[in-house]
């Protein structure tokens, strides 16, 4: 947490990988994604917040920075569980209104999700390539 609160705010891409280290760091990561105005890419990749709700309650934090990112043009979230059945309505908001973002991968979420995803975005003004 202490290292994510260090990072400089004019990086450009942020990639965090395997951390299943819970809500507190995930949360962290997303209040510095708020303060990064030069992000172009993030890359959450088998970040785990774990619990029951927890990883969809924090997606929804992390959907709503995203839905007022302006830098933000590539998002992976592979493999995490911050996107899932409970949430797909606000991700949906999300990458319906993010007019910067133009590349999203989501990887081991469930092909029903991405479905949903994909039909709520499937008037988005700016295209969105999906991996």
């Amino acid at each position: 947490i202490e290292l994510v609160a260090h990072l400089p705010p004019t990086i450009e891409k942020l990639t965090v990988k395997n951390a299943e280290f819970g809500r507190e760091f995930i949360g962290a990561v997303i209040d510095r994604v708020k303060e990064f105005h030069n992000l172009k890419f993030l890359m959450l990749d088998k970040a785990l917040v774990g619990g029951i709700d927890g990883g969809q309650e924090a997606g929804v934090r992390l959907a709503e920075v995203l839905v007022r990112h302006t830098s933000i043009e590539t998002l992976y979230l592979d493999d995490t569980d911050l996107i899932g059945t409970d949430n797909v309505e606000q991700w949906g908001d999300t990458l319906l209104q993010n007019k910067t973002l133009t590349y999203f991968s989501s990887d081991g979420v469930t092909e029903e999700v991405v479905e949903q995803l994909k039909e709520k975005t499937k008037d988005r003004v700016s295209e969105l390539e999906w991996c």
